[in-house]
């Protein structure tokens, strides 16, 4: 698979991740199904794990997106 074709993939997936983490987010801040702990127990694990993974993937946006960072801020001072 090409590059363009990586990060297509890596942002739809990125998008997901940062969505559920922020829904998750909201929900364990507002205490929402405090009533049921199991389910807000399991809430706060897929949060934490989640997390880790969106760590992961922003690393790997990064590094698909290297040369257009460098380009724009580590400019020679030639240009």
């Amino acid at each position: 698979m090409n590059k363009g074709g990586m990060l297509k993939i890596t942002n739809l997936i990125l998008f997901v991740s940062i969505s559920l983490e922020a829904v998750t987010g909201l929900f364990l801040f507002f205490r929402l199904f405090t009533d049921r702990p199991k389910f807000f127990m399991g809430m706060v694990e897929f949060h934490e794990y989640n997390g880790i993974f969106l760590i992961a993937l922003i690393a790997i946006h990064l590094v698909l997106n290297w040369g257009w960072i460098k380009g724009q801020f580590f400019k020679s001072a030639n240009r």
